[in-house]
């Protein structure tokens, strides 16, 4: 596929670099001439210096041929109009980058008369992830399938673990599984897919998909001291943190924010005035103690520094907090600092090409989109895909024993439209047209469900 990409930012980077692997016809437009130099020196792209809302500049990107246009730039606005622009002159699908609050409520109204089909908001789709893994206390990750009906959840397995030194067979003939599965085994960082004679071994980072009932049976005897969390204490009032505040505060959770910016202090608290809103500098310990740093079931670091992210996150495992979340958009950071055992990190970037690529793939071979969510998992050696099965699949009524699926690939959960019920699956397990299923594989670039299936 074309697609022009404008803004080479951190998120543009990332996502040109990930585009560019999978194959796709890249141009960028960048109004920095040393950020689109670095770009396409590390790159097999193309790129345009100047200001991608010049409709001069769109013409000269031939914008009429390309199949996707996205909008990166810093700038709201500028993203709005860019791809405004791009559409009227023939981009077959713009996506535009759009963080700010006061658009949140009203993309309905701005697809419909903007011109934008997508709206991409990474640090929202950041604040969902944290959200998401506060409802799992030993979690260190968590990623959402079928509307929130399954979760595939990430911890490391203990030497005492019930887990530890069986194979997947022994442990699912023991039913410590209840009706979820390991999907991905994080070893050493190598991700393996394992089968029934894969055996889980102690500091293993696993992967177990389920529904949210089912994973919180396995987490309460896997984790006899499992908490629930019921405070907040997050540092930095960003984007991502309202989003975030919002959102738990409406669960009824407590809050309390730091923020170092007396002027975001306050305009913070005045978008949320049922958090509590501290002036100061969360990274100094003698400011966390006088808040009662330990009063609180979790931690999340959400400036914009990742250095003082992954400060505040040592201060808080210091002070035996039970969650610490921190935003890292660098991971090379940890690896550089030493710094590797932080309970979760989360990265925006990460997020926003998730986002993305769900929308590109969905495209390539379907007029309607194919897939629901994607995520890309273990510094991107496994993707995790929810499919829609369409009419014209290959693999529709047929047991799943008799397919012939590719290696490193496997089917874990399905959701059954016609009865609206989530089915774990089998060999025997049938699939339907119109079902949902949740594909985990080493292989990339899947765009369709018959993907999966070896080529005749």
């Amino acid at each position: 596929m074309r697609i022009v990409v404008m803004g080479a930012g951190s998120v543009g980077g990332y996502i040109t670099s990930i585009l560019a692997l999978e194959g796709h016809d890249v141009l960028v437009i960048e109004q920095d001439q040393e950020v689109l130099e670095y770009i396409l020196s590390e790159n097999d792209v193309m790129g345009v210096l100047g200001d991608g809302t010049n409709p001069g500049l769109l013409r000269e990107a031939e914008i009429e041929e390309a199949d996707f246009f996205i909008a990166l730039a810093a700038d709201d606005e500028v993203n709005i109009v860019a791809a405004n622009m791009a559409k009227v002159l023939g981009a077959s699908h713009t996506i535009a980058r759009v963080r700010s609050p006061k658009y949140e409520k009203n993309m309905e109204f701005m697809q419909m008369f903007m011109g934008v089909d997508h709206f991409l908001n990474p640090e929202q789709l950041a604040a969902h992830e944290v959200e998401l893994t506060l409802g799992y206390s030993e979690a260190s990750s968590v990623e959402s399938f079928f509307s929130g009906r399954v979760h595939m959840i990430q911890f490391v397995i203990r030497e005492s673990s019930d887990f530890a030194h069986k194979t997947l067979t022994e442990i699912t003939s023991e039913g410590r599984l209840k009706n979820g599965l390991i999907t991905i085994v994080d070893r050493d960082g190598e991700a393996h897919i394992p089968n029934g004679d894969f055996k889980i071994l102690p500091n293993d980072n696993i992967h177990v998909v389920g529904t949210p009932y089912d994973l919180h049976r396995i987490y309460r005897e896997e984790f006899k001291n499992e908490y629930k969390i019921n405070s907040v204490l997050i540092i930095g009032a960003s984007r991502i943190s309202y989003y975030l505040a919002s959102s738990i505060i409406e669960k009824g959770l407590t809050v309390k924010v730091i923020e170092l910016d007396k002027k975001k202090a306050v305009a913070f608290h005045n978008l949320l005035p049922d958090a509590i809103v501290i002036h100061g500098d969360g990274s100094n310990p003698i400011l966390l103690e006088e808040e009662n740093i330990e009063s609180y079931d979790s931690i999340v670091a959400l400036t914009g520094i990742d250095e003082r992210n992954i400060l505040i996150a040592l201060l808080a495992e210091k002070a035996e907090i039970g969650k610490v979340i921190t935003r890292v958009d660098h991971k090379d950071l940890l690896r550089i600092t030493g710094v590797l055992d932080i309970d979760v990190t989360i990265t925006p970037i990460k997020e926003a090409a998730n986002h993305i690529l769900r929308i590109i793939r969905s495209k390539v071979h379907a007029k309607s989109f194919a897939i629901s969510s994607l995520y890309l998992l273990e510094d991107n050696q496994i993707e995790a895909i929810e499919f829609e099965v369409l009419k014209t699949s290959k693999i529709i009524g047929i047991p799943i024993k008799d397919l012939k699926i590719k290696d490193k690939t496997l089917i874990a959960f399905i959701f059954r439209k016609r009865s609206g019920t989530v089915i774990p699956v089998d060999g025997n397990t049938i699939i339907e047209n119109q079902d949902k299923v949740i594909v985990v594989t080493k292989q990339n670039g899947f765009t369709d469900i018959d993907d999966i299936l070896e080529e005749e």
